[in-house]
């Protein structure tokens, strides 16, 4: 009973948010079905949800699966397919995306290590209290690298402003 009258709220507020749009609605519905806290868990079907809405170029949606990704979060890790995701949902001003950028960037992950690089990704959204980014930063302590050293491999080196 209880976990029908929590998804009647949920559907109710989507419902009843004019300017959400079928892709918001879905992808809002994945976030319930890949919290762990929630009585919908079902990872699988946050992944499938998810899936469309990528297919769509739903911003929101491609930061969340590039996190199932890096994370190995309902598939195998790959961070390949995780710093795509991330450099896309960038690309549309999805700021967070930069910060798991500059974690990937940071840690090596999928990635040759650039502590420049991933200042460059990582400032704005430190500076604007980011939780994400403001933890990369410290814990690779990125102020003292302010210069992007590395190769300019590929066509995202900086984020979009």
């Amino acid at each position: 009973m209880k976990k029908k009258l929590t998804s009647l709220v949920l559907l109710s507020t989507l419902i009843n948010a004019t300017t959400l749009t079928s892709l918001d609605i879905r992808y809002e519905l994945a976030k319930d079905y890949a919290s762990k806290k929630s009585i919908n868990y079902d990872i699988k079907k946050a992944y499938n949800l998810l899936v469309d809405n990528v297919n769509e170029n739903h911003a929101k949606s491609q930061l969340l699966i590039g996190r199932f990704f890096l994370i190995g979060l309902a598939v195998d890790k790959d961070y390949e397919k995780a710093l795509y995701y991330f450099k896309e949902a960038s690309k549309q001003k999805e700021y967070t995306a930069n910060c798991y950028i500059a974690y990937m960037y940071a840690s090596g992950k999928g990635v040759f290590p650039n502590f420049g690089r991933a200042h460059v990704f990582a400032k704005s959204e430190y500076e604007q209290g980011n939780k994400v980014c403001k933890k990369v930063w410290r814990d690779y302590n990125l102020g003292k690298y302010p210069k992007d050293k590395g190769w300019n491999i590929g066509k995202y080196n900086k984020p979009i402003e």
